[in-house]
Formats: structure tokens, sequence, C-alpha cells
């Protein structure tokens, strides 16, 4: 059959043929499911590129393995190798140093090692469909399994703190040796890490079966481990913008990628069929999802398919306009996750090369007009738009009653860059929380911050309480962190952790969850007030503030996760609290095969579904979907001559290495493959 031009293979037609393949379009798309690709069988660019990024796989290659390290008495990089002792099951690396000798450092192991590393007590050892679940590391230095920044293969890195900060460096043994910062606060780092739970056992019926080399084996395989908190669907990769700092590159590709709408439910009923947890939320993007031709269909046919929160990531100008804010409300949108660079018109000078700050305001104007919510994104860049990071805060507080959130994503290099300005416009989460405590009257660094992932017994519990899934933010420590504000009547911005003892209550959450599940299926009454016991227990009672007690607390809750209790009237009656956090998407530098095995932000697509920072970095799949989607940017321009296309990026922007891969050689690069 057709569809939008492109041929499309039938259900019967893709069983007739005897199996699927990855890069193969598949209708209804609900219906992917395939092996993994292996030598035998490519038969797609993007099989073949999937197989490509074995080549050195550390696992199946194993050890030893030749590298250039940091040397942890001189700090200079030094021939090195990671050896495996059988006897001890240790793995160790052998610095080679011509200042300070030959000697031996361990690390931390889950690739090659057989026993077992300190995990929660109640970790899973594999997922639903019986792939192996290694538990994240909490000790540096470590193994790490990572990709080469320059072709994106598979190979082995190690992390390990260095001056307060955690490093990774890697040596492909094609394209030499790389080392990026991970995190600023190695003690903050290592103490996130222990603030989060066991972890999920994936999905019920993965779409990719005997998967055993991520990221090379995704859409999702069977080693995957979270269900999807906010699922995602590119509507466009068309934009009204042409921003250098682009995951999607939109408008640079040379080929439009629209799906169809018949496609979109497609893919949407993919998602509401996912088990046992169906993700509730979704995100459309692109591009910019607003100039689809059906944006407002679309929203209200998620809306009927039973998506209780419905967002965008949108820059914000269709939203401007008062008529179109108005029309997405009516359809079911419930939350514009906006591009918000700063609180003043030049960071959007230089970073979207537009004058976008009236146009930001007006859509925050009309968001309040209609009752939809904003999370304010910020794309962060050390010594360019950093020093917002508190005038961000402040601008979400005085608007809270439109903005719910504020994500601020640290920039992820989805491009070619010298290591000079990697090194310079290198932000972190680590970074971020500093700033985020010096920016809020009060706050504390061990005590207000931590891991998206330390919230996931909260999920436990509501489940237990009405019996209907809910997602679960089972995410890696190293993805985002963050705070919990409640804002006050005056614009006060207090951290929830400082009025409840946050991770202690967690804790109890999860300790509760596990022994109501173990004797029913529903909590019962004695079980709902020892929920609310654990309230009040964990109140910070020597910090009384009489406008936030205990049940202020529940209230807000329950507004976070029954709609009907957060939205509209039910707002009116619960207190404001906002989220101000930072989620450290991945790029080849940095990257970790271990958080992609637990990324919660899954996009389905004509593919499968596919973790962010699959899609978007690190092997970066986004061209080869889109390409069984698309057509020719010329042929559609001349099917659609009254939409202009905007150009790509100028050749002044801020970032011009968007679109393209890999390292450019500067005075400060040293380092080659010994």
């Amino acid at each position: 059959m057709k569809d939008g031009g492109m041929s499309i293979a039938a259900p019967a037609e893709a069983q007739a043929s005897g199996r699927q393949h990855s890069g193969q379009s598949v209708r209804p798309i609900q219906c992917v499911q395939r092996a993994p690709v292996s030598g035998t069988d490519p038969c797609t660019p993007l099989e073949r590129y999937k197989l490509s990024l074995r080549r050195f796989h550390p696992v199946d290659r194993g050890l030893p393995w030749a590298c250039l390290s940091t040397c942890s008495r001189c700090g200079q990089h030094v021939p090195s190798q990671f050896v495996y002792e059988s006897a001890e099951d240790d793995v160790y690396l052998e610095y080679a140093c011509p200042a300070c000798g030959t000697y031996r450092e361990w690390h931390e192991d889950i690739l090659f090692c057989t026993r077992q590393p300190e995990s929660h007590p109640r970790q899973p050892q594999e997922t639903h469909t019986g792939g192996r679940i290694r538990p994240v590391l909490r000790t540096l230095p470590r193994t790490v399994e990572t990709l080469c920044p320059e072709c994106s293969c598979i190979i082995l890195g190690r992390y390990f703190e260095r001056d307060n900060n955690v490093y990774i460096e890697k040596t492909c043994p094609d394209h030499g040796y790389v080392r990026d910062k991970v995190y600023t606060d190695a003690r903050l780092y290592l103490q996130a890490t222990r603030h989060v739970f066991q972890d999920e056992r994936g999905v019920l019926r993965p779409q990719v079966r005997g998967g055993r080399h991520c990221p090379s084996d995704c859409g999702l395989c069977s080693q995957h481990l979270s269900t999807s908190c906010l699922a995602q669907i590119d509507l466009s990769n068309r934009c009204n913008l042409s921003c250098p700092v682009c995951f999607a590159n939109a408008n640079a590709s040379g080929r439009v990628a629209e799906p169809t709408y018949e496609m979109v439910v497609e893919m949407m009923q993919a998602l509401r069929e996912q088990r046992p947890y169906p993700p509730t939320a979704i995100q459309f993007t692109g591009g910019e999802p607003t100039i689809h031709p059906d944006f407002h269909r679309i929203v209200a046919k998620a809306r009927e398919m039973g998506f209780t929160h419905i967002q965008i990531a949108t820059n914000g100008i269709t939203h401007a306009n008062a008529e179109f804010a108005r029309r997405s409300a009516e359809a079911g949108l419930h939350t514009l996750y906006l591009q918000f660079d700063g609180a003043n018109p030049e960071i959007y000078r230089s970073l979207r090369r537009a004058d976008l700050w009236d146009r930001k305001l007006a859509c925050v104007e009309n968001c309040k007009a209609t009752g939809m919510k904003i999370c304010l994104v910020p794309t962060i860049l050390n010594g360019v738009n950093n020093d917002q990071i508190g005038e961000i805060l402040n601008f979400a507080v005085q608007n809270v009653e439109a903005v719910s959130a504020i994500a601020y994503q640290p920039v992820a290099f989805t491009g070619r860059i010298s290591t000079r300005q990697r090194e310079a416009q290198r932000y972190t989460l680590g970074d971020l929380a500093h700033d985020l405590c010096r920016a809020i009257p009060g706050a504390d660094i061990d005590r207000d911050f931590m891991p998206l992932g330390s919230v996931a017994p909260l999920s436990r519990v509501m489940q237990l309480l009405d019996g209907k899934p809910k997602i679960r933010a089972s995410c890696h420590s190293d993805c985002a962190f963050g705070t919990y504000l409640f804002v006050t009547p005056e614009r006060e911005a207090v951290p929830i952790p400082a009025l409840f003892d946050f991770f202690r209550l967690m804790d109890n959450f999860n300790d509760l969850a596990h022994w109501i599940e173990s004797r029913r299926p529903l909590a019962n009454r004695l079980d709902m007030a020892r929920i609310a016991w654990l309230f009040i227990k964990n109140y910070r009672w020597r910090r009384y503030d009489r406008r936030i007690s205990p049940f202020t607390f529940i209230r807000a809750l329950q507004g976070l996760t029954n709609k009907g209790k957060g939205r509209g009237e039910g707002e009116k009656k619960s207190y404001k609290t906002l989220m101000a956090a930072g989620m450290h998407f991945m790029d080849r530098y940095n990257y970790d095969t271990e958080r992609i095995k637990r990324c919660v932000i899954q996009y389905s697509t004509p593919d499968g579904f596919y973790p962010f920072c699959t899609i978007n970095g690190g092997p970066t799949y986004r061209p080869f979907i889109e390409q069984m989607h698309s057509v020719d940017r010329d042929q559609w321009q001349h099917d659609h001559p009254h939409i202009p296309l905007r150009p790509t990026p100028h050749p002044d922007a801020m970032m011009p290495w968007a679109g393209r891969y890999g390292r450019l050689d500067d005075a400060n690069e040293d380092g080659t493959t010994p």
C-alpha cells in the first residue's frame, strides 16, 4: 500500500518476507517485532550502521584493552591497558608512566567481572524477558561502555575523579584518545548514586528480543529496564527557526520528514499498548511540532486515546498568537515545554539568532489566559548563558501560576567541536546544582538536591492507592538532578526538602510499597493511614512553617499525580509547586550505555521505540529513521509552494558545528592511540 507517496509493507507482506528489518517500514507501526541485526543479514543502511558500531565491542573483544589514561599520580596522559585478573575476579588499569613507573589501579566493573557489586537489596537480576540487569555502580574509578566521538563505535572507557571533578576518558583503536568532564563535584555525584532505588524490569513485549549490544540493538530491546515517563513523537523536522543548538538539526537535513496523521495515531497506539506501565504522558516534538498541518487534530486524538498529560516541545512562536493558544487548550494541550534560554532579549539573539523575547512573554500570558502550563527549557552553555540560571528561576517564581517546572538542559555537543571549545563550554549537572543552590535563599546542596530517580517510590505508593499503573522515574542517577520547591503567595521559593526529610520519606515509601505488594494488590484503609503517618513522621517539625504543613504537601502531590486536582478548579486548592532540575542528555563524548538502558524519555518511531540519547545523541539514529518517511526538500517545496522552508543555520551562528560529528584539532589536542 501507499502512504504519503511512500511504499509501505503491509503486515501480511512483512510476514511473508520471513522477518522484519530495522529501517524497513512496517504497518501498522505497533506491529514492529524483530530480532537484533546480525552479521549475516544486514539489509538496510540502518542495520549496516548498527552492525558497524560493534566492531570493537569491548565485551565481545575481551581484555586486555590498550588505551591512554590520566596517570593518577602525575596527571599526564600515559600508555596503559585494562586487564582482568580471573583469580580475583577484578579489573585493573595498568599504567606505564614514564615519570611514575608501572603500577596498577583497581576499577569497579560490571562488564567483565562475574560477581555482583553493591546494589539495592531488592535489585532484580533479569528483565521481564530474561535480559541481564547490571546495577548502577556507586564508586570511582569504574569501567564504562561508551562510544567513540568520531565513529560512534562501542568502546571501553572509564570514569574517574580528579580535583573533585568526575571525568570520562577512552581510546578508540581507530581515532585515539578523548577526555571529557562528566560532573563538577565528585562528592555530590557519588551521593546521587545512593539516592536511587532498585531498577525496573523493562517491558513485557520488547520490540527487539535477544539484545546483547547496547545501543546497537535499539528499539526497544530486551536489555532496556525502564518504561517511558514522557513518550516522544516527532511531528515534523521542519521548523520556524534555524537554531544552531538543535538536537534535531531541523531544516538542515536536506529532506522533510513529516508523518501523516494516520502514522502518528499508530505510534500513539504502540505507546498505549506498552506494558506493564503504558505511558500516560506524551510530548510532540520536532522540529517545531505546531507547524504540522494536523497539529490540533493530533492533540485531540491523544486526549481521546487516554493520554492524561499532553505536552509539546516548542519555541513558543505559534502560541504567542492568542487564537492559536486558545485552539490548543480546547484540543486538550496541557503543557508547553518552552524553549527559554534566558530572561533578556540578548540571549536569544546570541543562541537563536532571532528577536524572540516579546514572543516568549506573549506565549506565557496566553498560557495564563487559557490555563495551560509551561515548563521552561533553557539550553545552558558555560560562559554563554550560565549566568541566567537564577534569572530564569526568578522568572518562573514570578509566573508560577503558569510555570510549573524548569528543565535546564546542559548543552549536548552533537556535532564537530574543538577540545578547547568543548572544555570551555561544557556545563554539568554538578555546575547546575551549585548555581541553583546559590539562587535559592536558604538552600542546602546536600539536603535539597536529588536525582530524578529518587522519586520512583512515590509512583509505587500511588499505584497501590488506586490500582492504576503509574509511570516510574527509574532513570540513571547521572541523567537528571535538581530540587522541588513550594512557592508561597508572596512569591517565596521554599525547597520542599527543607521542610521534609525527603530522602528518608522516599526510603520509607519504598519499604512500605514492598510490604503492601507482598500482601495485597491494593492499599487498604490502614495502609492509607500508614502513608499519611510517613508524611507526618518525616516533617521537619523544628523548621515548622505554618504556611506549609504535611497536609499541604499531600495536597500538592495529589495535584501532581491527579490532574483533576492539579488543574482548573482543583488547582486553586493546591499549593503551588515548582520543579527546578536539569536533564543532561548525552553526546558521544560522555556516553554511558548503562544510562541508555534506563532511559525514561522514549521516542515512538516508525522503527520502534528508541531512547532519547540514541535518536538525538550517541549513535544518532534520527537521520536513518527520518529517511524512512521523508521526501527531498526540493520536492516538498514544489508540492507546498505556499510554505517556505527556512535556511540552514547562518555561518556566524554560535554553534556552527551542528549536524557534523567528531573532533576538530586545535592547539590543545593531545593524545594519540598508543
